[in-house]
Formats: structure tokens, sequence, C-alpha cells
């Protein structure tokens, strides 16, 4: 496990750079890096992550002493679980395991409860919850709660790690907030990372992407399907005298690097009330994912405005108001400055995505006759060794 800082070269872009994006910064998000715009923030529990079916929160400039009495707070609370919803006790008390000086993990609501297993067979099979919280240089994490989660969580224990923000791994694993957790590219673990940053001019960006085995459904086919599902309920809410209208700025492929995504943005006006209307403009890129033999994760940003409030409709109606009327939110130059950018240098972290070693192949079984004629030779070759069955030691 190790760091290495670095800068890559930001890919090529035509159209004009400002102030806004002269110094971008490369950042580790997930298992990708992506360069955004100097000056951009976000909260201390800004991402999070799902892996294996466990959720996992980060939350950083959390001191040692602080995560203590959390902790314990949360001890307190978890302890003083006796009873379920119907009042019934729970059949053991809750329990509590330290694996490390600055770990904890919650076993509370234990419970059997009678019904068919996997294999359908009746049973009666114990359940609870589980939570684990680690502290490492001012990050915390948090795990679950999960039911039954004790082995998963015990397991991503020891993969996580504090991570400066500037710090970009070279081992295989993903990038939070302050945080990373080390683990081969595999499919047998499901996972989920999402992250939000603040950007200048007041535009926010979300970052997710979810490991896939094939490629995901298209975004236009889903846009498609929920357009006409929202123009249907539009038209039976709206009455004749209330707006609500879109521009379309963009609807295409989009390639970035060796990933074939599509983009979409999205404008929308609608009235609140006597001349009061409120724009705002939304931009995703997504791609699909891959499926054998090179696996690789479903990716998605997602860019968007403050809402605009004016007097009148823009022109186009859903596109950016006057920019006299936008003095704390993006221009329209802005806006497509900031987009273009960051979505041309998105790109995944080398060796994010490396697999798990190959196993061995298993030896094949022996036959019955194989394992006799073996079981003889090793017999004979016994017998006749110097103090072997049947030969007397000199």
């Amino acid at each position: 496990y190790g760091w290495r800082q670095w800068r890559l070269a930001h890919p090529d872009r035509s159209h004009e750079m400002t102030a806004l994006t002269q110094n971008m910064r490369t950042h580790c998000v997930g298992r990708l890096l992506i360069d955004l715009p100097e000056g951009s923030t976000w909260k201390p529990d800004a991402s999070g992550a799902t892996i294996g079916g466990i959720k996992l929160a980060v939350e950083t400039d959390i001191r040692q002493e602080r995560f203590k009495e959390r902790v314990e707070k949360r001890w307190r609370e978890v302890e003083a679980i006796k009873l379920d919803n119907y009042r019934k006790r729970y059949v053991r008390p809750s329990e509590r395991h330290d694996p490390t000086a600055n770990s904890a993990v919650f076993l509370y609501e234990f419970e059997y409860i009678d019904g068919p297993n996997l294999q359908g067979v009746w049973s009666k099979d114990l359940f609870y919850q589980v939570e684990g919280y680690y502290w490492a240089d001012g990050t915390l994490f948090k795990l679950g709660p999960a039911l039954n989660g004790q082995e998963k969580i015990a397991a991503l224990l020891p993969r996580l790690y504090a991570r400066k923000a500037d710090e970009i791994p070279f081992s295989p694993g993903l990038c939070l907030n302050g945080g990373f957790v080390r683990g081969y590219y595999d499919l047998g673990e499901s996972e989920e990372v999402s992250w939000g940053f603040s950007l200048p001019r007041n535009m926010g960006i979300a970052v997710r992407h979810t490991k896939v085995s094939t490629p995901a459904t298209s975004l236009f086919q889903r846009e498609r399907e929920s357009r006409d599902e929202a123009a249907a309920y539009l038209s039976a809410l709206l009455t004749p005298e209330e707006t609500f209208k879109e521009h379309l700025f963009r609807q295409a492929t989009r390639q970035v690097g060796e990933l074939r995504g599509e983009e979409l943005i999205v404008g929308s006006v609608e009235d609140t009330g006597v001349d009061k209307y409120v724009t705002s403009i939304d931009g995703i890129w997504e791609y699909t994912g891959k499926g054998a033999p090179s696996f690789q994760p479903q990716i998605k940003l997602i860019l968007d405005t403050p809402s605009f409030l004016t007097t009148y409709i823009p022109s186009p109606a859903g596109g950016f108001p006057k920019w006299e009327d936008t003095p704390d939110g993006p221009t329209e130059a802005e806006f497509f400055e900031v987009w273009d950018a960051v979505v041309a240098s998105v790109r995944f972290r080398p060796g994010a995505l490396t697999p798990p070693p190959l196993k061995p192949d298993p030896a094949p079984p022996i036959s019955r006759e194989q394992a006799e004629a073996d079981q003889r030779f090793l017999d004979d070759f016994i017998a006749s060794r110097p103090g072997g069955a049947g030969k007397p030691s000199e």
C-alpha cells in the first residue's frame, strides 16, 4: 500500500479558457481521476460508498477524542436497546467488540425468526444488526448498520486508510473524502461510490460509479421512458395558466478518451406565482460500463446550477437568464466551459481496476484404482528401506 502524488496532463480542450478552468486540480474520486476547477470544495461528509452490501460513510476533521466520545455515546444508545417495536425483549443483550484501539463494532437487536432459508428448508435463524467505527488520522469511517454483517464489516476494517486530499494511491482500491479503501476490482463484491463537490460560481457536481457485470441501460433510453411518464403527469397536474417548459441544450453521444458515453443537458422553467419564474439547468454525462473480459463500472456525472429566480421567462424558455440576473450563478458560457473541462478529464486511475489474482486450478481427482496403486507403491518403498516393515534394522 502506498501513495503517489502526480498531475496528469489535461486532455485537449478546444474552447477558450478563462480563470475558471486555467488551473484545474486532479482529484481521486472512487476509482476515477477527475479534474475540477481550482477552489472546488466539499463537505466533511461529502462522499460515501456501499461495498459488498455494507454502507460506508466517512467524515473528516474529527479529533481522536471526539471520535471516542461519539463511539461511547453511540454504545450507550445501543446498550440500552432491550425491546423491539412490539415491546418484545431481544434474546441477547447488545455486544461490543474493539478489534483495535481506534475501532469498535456493535452487535444488537438479536432475535430469532422462523421461516424458510435459502434452500427452502424451514428453520429458526438468529438475526441481528451490526455497525462498525474506525478512526485514522482525523478521518472517521462508519460501517453499517447491516443485518448479520459482522464478518463483512470485520473484513472491511483492515482495508480502510486515511488519505490527504492531494494524495493519489497507486494500489487497487477506491478513494473517498479523507479515506481510501484498498481492494481489487472484484465482481464478487458489489460496489457503489458517490461524491458531491461545490464548484465556483455556485455550481455543484456529483460523481458516481457503480460496479456492473454487463453494460447498464442507456441514459437516453431511460430518459425517453421517464419523459413519457413525466409528460403525462404534468399534463394532468398543470392548469392552462401555469407554465412549465424545457430547453434541450445537448443530447448526443460523447467520447471521453476510451469511454464512449452519453451527454444530456436540459434546462427547465416554471412559474411559482405572479411574475415569478424559477429556472434550473442540469448536465448529465453517463458511461454504461463494460462487461467481460475487461470489466469497467458505470460512471455518472451530474452538474447543476442554483435555481434562478426571475420576473420573466428566459429566452429560450428553460435557457439561462440574462447575465445581469445571475450575479452569483454561472452564465451559459461559464457553465459549458466548466462542464466541458470536467467531463473531458474523466479517466480511470491507473491500477484502480486491477482484478484479483487468478486462483490456481484445483488438482484433478484421482480414481480409486490410482489411489490403491499409489498406496501399494508407497508400502513397497517403505518396506524396502532399512528398518522398514519386514526388514530388521541393522
